[in-house]
């Protein structure tokens, strides 16, 4: 635990220095706290903000990640990308930020037990992303999520735990008051697969969510306009499906909220699931270790988290886009 607990004070340090670098820019808060471990230790939920309070409130774009506890690329990816933005050196990288265009709310590092015990799940034993209570349709045995015991991975847990209620909240703080924004939310993801693939719901079932179109228009757009080409795009039940999927439970809240309120905004979550298998045959050893196949090699680590900077850019800027070009 003592390697996790002090990877965990790295990224820590990094989001405190986010913070500082971004000035009046970035502001940091406390979340929350993660589920406590077996000697009754929790670990606080940071939460950043980017930009002007006006664009966080009126056009909001979110990125997560690190909800599970292996997967700390993706961690690394987010904050990479948050460093090199409030760098003042770059400010031309993503000017919409600086004048008020869009706003980035960003949970770094939702499952900071997981990272610190090196860990899947978080300090109960519970794969957040089984956690929602939301049942697939059909899902594969044990991979989608099981009830079996929290000592076994896919562990879907009895109710909503702390990190996810967690996340709960950042949706209905920045996310469902808002009538008009069109707001893309990126959740980062590895350890799935030779290529990088980005999904948008659902994961519990094979019939398209109601934004299907929007979803293939902005998947074109990153693709074809800003040459994203190496991403294979589409949902998540295209390649399998599971229970309990967070982002499943909080799109139809929130798509159920818009149908009551007849509001014109959009909330769509997104995962970028990394693609961290893909150095293996250079590698072999990734195999033996417990963070081997959801992180890239040791060697190419910091090459393969800056390719991610141009594609976190024009993610965020899908919300720019006036809603009339992607509703025409």
């Amino acid at each position: 635990m003592l390697k996790g607990l002090r990877r965990l004070n790295r990224y820590e340090n990094r989001i405190f220095k986010i913070a500082k670098d971004g000035g009046k820019l970035v502001r940091l808060s406390q979340i929350g706290f993660s589920r406590k471990t077996k000697d009754n230790f929790r670990f606080p939920i940071y939460s950043l903000e980017i930009g002007k309070k006006t664009a966080i409130a009126n056009n909001p774009v979110g990125i997560v990640a690190g909800v599970h506890g292996l997967e700390t690329i993706g961690v690394r990816v987010a904050l990479d990308f948050l460093e090199y933005l409030v760098n003042s050196k770059h400010e031309d990288f993503l000017p919409e930020i600086f004048n008020g265009d869009v706003g980035i709310v960003c949970l770094p590092m939702i499952n900071p037990g997981g990272i610190a015990m090196t860990s899947r799940s978080n300090p109960a034993g519970v794969d957040l992303m089984r956690n929602s209570g939301i049942d697939a349709v059909s899902a594969p045995f044990f991979f989608g999520g099981h009830r079996i015991s929290s000592s076994l991975p896919y562990f879907r847990g009895k109710y909503l735990e702390p990190e996810s209620r967690i996340v709960y909240r950042y949706m209905k703080k920045y996310f469902f008051p808002n009538e008009t924004a069109i707001m893309p939310l990126l959740d980062i993801h590895s350890g799935f697969g030779t290529v990088d693939h980005v999904w948008w719901p659902f994961a519990f079932t094979h019939e398209p969510c109601a934004d299907e179109a929007l979803y293939k228009k902005m998947a074109m757009h990153l693709s074809e306009k800003n040459l994203h080409t190496q991403y294979q795009y589409g949902p998540q039940s295209e390649i399998y499906t599971t229970h309990g999927d967070l982002w499943d439970r909080f799109y139809l809240q929130f798509r159920n909220l818009i149908e009551i309120k007849k509001r014109k905004s959009r909330f769509l979550p997104w995962t970028l699931e990394i693609g961290t298998w893909s150095d293996i045959p250079d590698d072999l050893s990734k195999l033996s270790r417990k963070r081997g196949i959801f992180n890239p090699a040791k060697e190419n680590k910091k090459a393969v988290i800056k390719n991610y900077r141009n594609f976190l850019r024009d993610f965020v800027r899908l919300s720019c886009v006036k809603p009339s070009y992607w509703f025409k």
